[in-house]
């Protein structure tokens, strides 16, 4: 029999009130691309409150059907699939494109707050929007809420590759937005509407906020050829309600709809999603390590509080990264 380890599971899409700490089998390595990581700190996200409640699980389900580059013992940082455990146990077994080495001088909670949203802002800006070096400087970027995790990550590394950014968030977020270099917009004051629309002619706009289908209606804001890109895809609802075939083929024509008032002008509405990238985790790696992304952390609880926490992240509005650290020393 192997080692036990403690483990925070959810056995029924209830949502995070029915978590529930168990001792559980220690995750054994399958593959020779698999690393056995011990876990110091990990973060909380939107998704995981979602998927606890069943969120995605039609496709999610399909999918849970060594010489290593890492000496035994180092710090990494890095990411599980969404469709594998989670990381909120003491040991977890993930494929070794998914880590990189932690920065020797960022603390084990800052480090734990920027992969899963950093590569979802990644994902956004380079995978699905076209982002790139090349063309960075000449971008005009605006992100509809910023002050969260994926948000102002996004801000931070479009603005690390000299892109203008403009950065849409509430009034407590404007002195972290204005710290990125980015144009601060407060989306509850009177005349933001009109500030808004007086900046238009952007490259690119990433909706952050939950717009999802609405998020088209900020196509008038782009500049020729430009896109929209939403984090809010509803592919996985309309598969959890439809099935994996019928929902997948209403969320196309969704997304065809979606663009049909933009045809002629090469503007398009584009959806993006959390996905590993051994070079966005690179690049998130070395701007912790010079100071470029500077994680915005609400609140950090141990591992015996992790219910305390989701609770606090479900119920409460939070300002920041939630974290899950120091079980590893408790």
């Amino acid at each position: 029999m192997g080692h036990l380890t403690r483990q925070c599971v959810v056995n029924a899409y209830k949502g995070l009130k029915s978590a529930e700490i168990i001792q559980g089998k220690s995750p054994v390595l399958r593959c020779p691309r698999q690393v056995l990581i011990q876990v110091h700190s990990a973060s909380l996200n939107p998704l995981d409150a979602r998927m606890a409640e069943g969120y995605g699980h039609t496709v999610l389900n399909s999918l849970r059907q060594t010489k290593s580059k890492f000496e035994r013992g180092a710090e990494v940082i890095g990411v599980t699939l969404p469709s594998e455990m989670g990381s909120h146990q003491e040991t977890i077994t993930v494929d070794m494109s998914c880590v990189v080495k932690k920065p020797k001088k960022v603390d084990h909670s800052v480090a734990a707050s920027v992969p899963y949203a950093g590569l979802s802002a990644w994902a956004a800006l380079f995978t699905t929007g076209g982002f790139s070096k090349e063309n960075s400087s000449r971008q005009r970027i605006l992100v509809l809420g910023a002050s969260g995790g994926v948000g102002n990550i996004a801000a931070q590394i479009a603005r690390a590759y000299s892109a203008e950014v403009i950065a849409v968030g509430g009034p407590d977020s404007e002195k972290a937005l204005k710290a990125t270099g980015a144009i601060y917009l407060n989306y509850k004051d009177e005349n933001y509407a009109k500030d808004l629309i007086s900046l238009s002619g952007f490259d690119m706009i990433i909706d952050c906020a939950g717009f999802g289908s609405k998020a088209s209606d900020f196509v008038s804001l782009l500049r020729t050829g430009g896109c929209v890109v939403s984090m809010d895809s509803p592919l996985l609802n309309n598969t959890d309600k439809q099935g994996l075939l019928l929902g997948s083929v209403s969320s196309l024509a969704e997304l065809l709809s979606s663009n049909i008032n933009s045809v002629g002008t090469g503007n398009t509405v584009r959806w993006a999603y959390f996905a590993p990238s051994e070079q966005g985790l690179c690049t998130l790696r070395d701007m912790l390590d010079d100071g470029s992304l500077i994680p915005n952390i609400d609140r950090t609880f141990s591992f015996s509080e992790i219910l305390k926490a989701y609770t606090y992240f479900t119920e409460e509005k939070t300002k920041g990264k939630v974290v899950i650290s120091s079980w590893s020393r408790e």
